[in-house]
């Protein structure tokens, strides 16, 4: 009966711990073509509730040792919903994107937390 009792509260525990994720990234736009891609996120709905994305700070980039180029400020970044409803985070950009590898730091901040994560 304890081990019952202890597995469950381990169970609610590691639970309760769980954060947001982010996972992979799709990109929908060819070289030479507006940015269009998507990131995979896990999160909670109180987590999503009060979330806000952007790209990380020019200090942020400096201290992981990126370079912040011109094409990373005309990003634009929204929450949304894929249609089975599973969060995601989608990305845009007006002007084309003509380097093939552009490295860049996301941040996401939500009540309880903070997550950076670099994308190349």
């Amino acid at each position: 009966m304890w081990v019952l009792v202890s597995c469950l509260a381990l169970f609610s525990v590691s639970l309760s711990a769980r954060a947001a994720g982010l996972g992979k990234i799709t990109v929908f736009s060819a070289l030479g073509q507006p940015l269009r891609a998507a990131i995979e996120l896990s999160a909670t709905p109180e987590e999503l509730s009060g979330m806000k994305v952007r790209l990380a700070s020019h200090d942020a980039f400096r201290m992981a040792g990126l370079d912040y180029t011109a094409i990373l400020s005309g990003i634009r970044f929204s929450l949304d919903k894929q249609a089975t409803g599973q969060p995601l985070i989608e990305l845009s950009s007006d002007k084309p994107v003509i380097d093939p590898f552009v490295d860049m730091l996301l941040e996401l901040n939500w009540t309880n937390g903070r997550l950076v994560r670099k994308y190349t």
